[in-house]
């Protein structure tokens, strides 16, 4: 099998917010950063050291769906809305049960949301956008290429 066969497609994923699945038409903004400080030895001039720094904000997760009628699933997605029981994305396979790659955060919180603009003229779907500022993700690869 050829290694580009075993590459992750980006249009099958899982979201599951607060331990409950739900449905979503694009994730975006999944990342990890960390800001570092340089700091010179004393007494010594070729190296410096990096030092993590005190993480000063929260990484954002930005979640899209359409919205339905008679759906209550998904209203909590409000601004102030906290994930006490976090955020997990799974990248699904093609074919198979187990994730390719896993996206964990153990806490997140609903900073904010907005909905397309309303337009008379167009027929496009409405979507809603959710943002979630989090403590940051963990990242797991499905070593065993199952």
């Amino acid at each position: 099998m050829a290694a580009q066969d075993n590459l992750a497609k980006r249009t099958k994923f899982k979201v599951i917010l607060n331990g409950m699945p739900l449905g979503f038409s694009k994730v975006s903004n999944i990342s990890a950063t960390m800001e570092f400080e340089t700091v010179p030895e004393g007494g010594v001039n070729d190296r410096v050291h990096y030092l993590p720094k005190p993480r000063q904000s929260m990484d954002k997760l930005i979640l899209e769906y359409g919205i339905a009628s008679g759906e209550l699933t998904r209203t909590t997605l409000t601004a102030g809305y906290e994930l006490k029981k976090g955020i997990v994305i799974m990248v699904m396979p093609e074919s198979g049960m187990v994730p390719t790659a896993t996206y964990q955060a153990n806490w997140g919180i609903v900073t904010k949301w907005e909905i397309d603009t309303l337009d008379a003229i167009s027929s496009g779907l409405l979507i809603k956008k959710v943002e979630i500022s989090h403590n940051g993700l963990t990242e797991t690869i499905n070593k065993f290429g199952i």
